[in-house]
C-alpha cells in the first residue's frame, strides 16, 4: 500500500530542491528528477513554488533589494511556471498610490478594488493598506488613533511610550506602542489581528472582560459579539510572511481549498472564479499567484488538478473535464 505524503513532507523536500536549484545548475538528469518529483503529485508543484519565494526573499533581505523575484526556465512556459504565477512579476498599475482625503476629523486613506497603498503617518508610523480598504487616521498632541472602517492594513508603529497607538475596527481595539501587526475588517467576519513582531493588546469596547494581549508570531479573531471570547492562537513566521504577500501584489495559498481560494481572490478582481461543481470546490492548491490575474490561477489549478476553464463574461468557471 502506497502511503500518501504529507503537506509538511513536501515542503520539507521542496525546501531541498529549491535550495539545491539556487545552489547550483542542475544536470540534465537533475531537471529529469526534479520534473519527475513535481509531476508525481499535484501539491507538489504549489509547494516548490513556495520554497523559491522564501529563498527569493531571503535574498532579497540579504542584499537590500526591493525588485521582484521571477523563476524561469529554458524551452518555453512549464507547469511550473504557471503555478508560480507566470513568474508573479507584479505590474506597476496592480499597485497604486490612491484615495487621500482630508476631511474636518482627519485623514482619510483609501483603495478600491486590486488597489494597494502605503502611507507614512505623522508620528512616523507606515501603514500598508491592501485591496478596498479605509482608514481615518485622527492624531492629537495626545492620542494616536486610526479607524479601519474596512479592508485590511499592516501597522509599523513608531515607538512612543507616551502616546499609545490604537486600532479601532468596529467594536475590536488594538492597542500597541512600537510593534507591527495586521488587523482585517471584513463584513460578517471576526476581525483578524496578526502581531509580527512586539505586543498589542486586544479588546473589545463593549466587553467587561481585560484586554487580551498578543505576542510576536499570535493572532486573534474577535467576533463582532461582545459575549463571545476572543480567541488567539501561534502562528509561524512562515504563515505570516504568506499572510502578508499582499504587500507584493500576491497571493499564497498552502492547502487551500478552490472555495477558498475563489473567495480571496474576489476581494481583488472585478472578474469571479467561480466552482461549477461542488464536488471540487474542497480540492486543495498551494502555491504563490499574482493577485490580480485571477485567469492565471484558474489555469494553474485547472492543470493541476484536471480541471477545465471556461469564462463567461466576467466569470472565469472552474469545472471538471
Amino acid at each position: 500500500m502506497t502511503v500518501k505524503e504529507s503537506s509538511a513532507e513536501i515542503e520539507q523536500q521542496a525546501t531541498l530542491w529549491a535550495a539545491r536549484f539556487d545552489a547550483t545548475s542542475l544536470s540534465a538528469a537533475d531537471r529529469k528528477e526534479l520534473d519527475a518529483w513535481l509531476a508525481g503529485d499535484s501539491r507538489r508543484m504549489g509547494a516548490w513554488a513556495m520554497a523559491r519565494a522564501a529563498l527569493a526573499r531571503v535574498e532579497l533581505a540579504q542584499t537590500d533589494r526591493q525588485a521582484p523575484y521571477a523563476v524561469t526556465s529554458e524551452g518555453g512556459r512549464s507547469r511550473r511556471q504557471l503555478l508560480w504565477g507566470l513568474g508573479a512579476a507584479v505590474a506597476a498599475s496592480a499597485i497604486a498610490a490612491v484615495g487621500l482625503h482630508i476631511a474636518d476629523q482627519g485623514l482619510h486613506y483609501q483603495t478600491a478594488k486590486g488597489e494597494m497603498l502605503r502611507v507614512a503617518l505623522p508620528d512616523g508610523s507606515v501603514v500598508n493598506l491592501n485591496t478596498a480598504s479605509r482608514i481615518e487616521v485622527r492624531f492629537t498632541a495626545h492620542t494616536r488613533t486610526v479607524i479601519l472602517t474596512r479592508g485590511e492594513a499592516l501597522f509599523d508603529v513608531a515607538k512612543n511610550k507616551a502616546i499609545p497607538f490604537v486600532v479601532e475596527a468596529g467594536d475590536t481595539r488594538v492597542r500597541a506602542v512600537g510593534t507591527a501587526f495586521t488587523v482585517r475588517r471584513q463584513e460578517n467576519r471576526a476581525v483578524g489581528v496578526i502581531v509580527r513582531e512586539g505586543v498589542v493588546e486586544v479588546s473589545q469596547k463593549r466587553a467587561v472582560t481585560p484586554p487580551v494581549r498578543l505576542v510576536e508570531n499570535m493572532r486573534a479573531a474577535v467576533d463582532s459579539a461582545a459575549s463571545m471570547p476572543i480567541e488567539t492562537y501561534r502562528i509561524s513566521p512562515d504563515a505570516i510572511a504568506q499572510e502578508l504577500y499582499w504587500r507584493e501584489g500576491k497571493i499564497a495559498f498552502r492547502d487551500t481549498t478552490l472555495a477558498q481560494a475563489a473567495a480571496e481572490f474576489a476581494r481583488y478582481n472585478e472578474e469571479k472564479i467561480v466552482i461549477a461543481d461542488p464536488a471540487i470546490a474542497q480540492e486543495t492548491i498551494t502555491g504563490l499567484f499574482v493577485a490580480n490575474d485571477p485567469h492565471g490561477f484558474a489555469k494553474a489549478a485547472a492543470e493541476s488538478l484536471g480541471l477545465a476553464t471556461r469564462t463567461e463574461g466576467d466569470r472565469i468557471i472552474l469545472r471538471p473535464i
